[in-house]
């Protein structure tokens, strides 16, 4: 593409050197390593480092161009900018030829079960018949491509060529997850959305943003700046939530549990663990070019959790939206399987084991509020501490964890480091291993500590017995936990059984 329509989408502050804007750009990256004869290089200040400090190796691998936000003393020609991020996007949009705008982009973001909402919906859509991606927490995957995810929302050049190779390849409709991360620093900017919808609000990535208003403000940056054309679906039970139905200049249709909102859930029943309930639209209500039929709908789902009626009252309010017939939207759920570690059904038989990702206060309520509906016998946790996100976090996650202990019949808890699998940056620190303990002690609980994952689980998993259930819980530490299972499951039987064990391992992502 040429350089000078590339530039047009660029609030320039000042050129330096001979700019030749009739040059054709192959390429467009932040990263050095990724650069080659012509490209422009992008120089971004992140949080480790900064990129500026690394223009020389940019030009070496011939950078043609450089956009930076201060001036620096080279040789090729640059750009100053006010925000290289926004620069990064802009330019991405361009290069790639805005293809968010040749299919139905639906964002969904949410402190918790962002990814459970994302793939239910994309169910929906497929058993609607259309041609869907998916872009998230897990993976970016459409037709048979799977690329696993490093950030829930991709940095913007990279977003922007998963969104054109989906749209070459014939994909419809794109559900996207939309992080806070990406909000602040303009991953998703430039992205031309159909439908949103805030599901819920916690404490979370403080590591990042300081403080709980500004990860809100950043988070409820997808829903402030949704246009008049875009339906916008707030779940108003969390007030910071429905107070954003006069912010937005989008199409609002209110959806509660709790609150009464033109979209809602009941006769919830869990005790299997399996949840059965009415999804209800009050009133035909129509805003802009989007309506909803007034409507009571019997859902059963065969995946496990409370926060799954939650996700679905968003998922199934997607495809009413978009026109997908309520027996359609039925069947999906019916038949939809779950997401890997959210609140994942990973063994049924004499007993269960569920694997969670148990990330924060908010998510662990709701996981333990499940166990708490649910019918079994006795509970073991085995729970990774969570690294590199901070004391604090982990004496809140603690706490949480307290609260739920004497409603629930927890026989044995277990916590472990997951030393061996774990990445540098998630390493649990002595002050967050501290917080644990000084919580957990303060409640009158002694939690062995195995540094081990696959220690850990050989030292709880014997002590399960029949109608008992193990929740593995944690982030990081815990991602390997189920393939160590299922491992251990292959090497104690034979035939179709073994071969059952080692397919679920080979398909799993994480």
């Amino acid at each position: 593409m040429k350089l000078k329509t590339l530039l047009e989408r660029v609030e320039i502050q000042k050129r330096i050197g001979s700019i030749d804007e009739e040059l054709d750009i192959p390429h467009i990256s932040n990263d050095s390593r990724e650069i080659g004869e012509g490209d422009i290089f992008v120089a971004m200040k992140g949080v480790l480092v900064d990129g500026h400090d690394y223009i020389e190796e940019a030009i070496k691998r011939g950078a043609a161009l450089i956009v930076c936000d201060h001036e620096v003393s080279i040789d090729v020609p640059r750009i100053v900018v006010e925000n290289p991020r926004m620069a990064l996007a802009d330019l991405a949009c361009a290069f790639y030829g805005d293809p968010s705008k040749e299919m139905k982009v639906y964002g969904v973001t949410a402190t918790n079960g962002k990814t459970s909402t994302a793939y239910m919906m994309r169910d929906i859509f497929k058993a609607a018949g259309f041609e869907v991606g998916v872009i998230g927490t897990v993976e970016v995957q459409y037709k048979d491509v799977s690329i696993p995810s490093i950030l829930t929302t991709p940095e913007s050049i990279h977003l922007q060529k998963h969104l054109r190779n989906m749209a070459d390849s014939g994909v419809e409709v794109v559900v996207m997850e939309v992080s806070s991360s990406a909000q602040e620093l303009y991953r998703s900017r430039g992205i031309d959305y159909d439908i949103v919808s805030f599901n819920n609000i916690s404490v979370e990535h403080l590591e990042q943003h300081g403080t709980f208003e500004n990860y809100f403000r950043f988070k409820s940056r997808l829903i402030r700046h949704a246009d008049k054309e875009t339906a916008v679906i707030l779940n108003i039970d969390a007030p910071l939530i429905e107070n954003l139905k006069d912010k937005t200049e989008g199409q609002v249709f209110t959806a509660g549990a709790e609150k009464d909102a033109l979209i809602g859930v009941s006769d919830i029943d869990i005790s299997s663990g399996f949840p059965k309930f009415i999804y209800s639209v009050k009133d035909d209500h129509k805003a802009g070019k989007w309506s909803l039929k007034k409507l009571d709908l019997p859902i059963e789902l065969q995946v496990t959790g409370f926060h799954t009626v939650l996700n679905a009252m968003v998922a199934i309010s997607f495809g009413l939206l978009v026109g997908v017939e309520p027996s359609i939207i039925q069947k999906a759920l019916y038949n939809f399987r779950g997401v890997e570690r959210r609140f994942e059904l990973i063994y049924n038989k004499e007993y269960m084991i569920i694997d969670d990702h148990y990330a924060n206060v908010k998510n662990i309520a709701v996981t333990l509020e499940t166990l708490c509906r649910m019918d079994y016998k006795n509970l073991h946790l085995l729970y990774a501490i969570r690294g590199g996100r901070g004391a604090e976090l982990n004496r809140e996650n603690a706490e949480e964890t307290v609260k739920w202990m004497p409603k629930l019949p927890l026989k044995d808890f277990i916590a472990t480091k997951s030393v061996e699998v774990v990445s540098s940056k998630d390493v649990v620190t002595d002050k967050e291993l501290e917080a644990f303990l000084s919580e957990m002690e303060k409640a009158g609980h002694s939690v062995p500590v195995i540094d081990s994952l696959k220690e850990a689980i050989d030292a709880i998993l014997p002590k399960v017995e029949p109608g008992d259930v193990l929740l593995l819980a944690g982030c990081q530490g815990m991602d390997h936990a189920a393939k160590y299972i299922w491992q251990m499951l292959a090497d104690s039987s034979s035939g179709d059984e073994r071969a059952h064990w080692l397919k679920k391992i080979d398909e799993r992502i994480c």
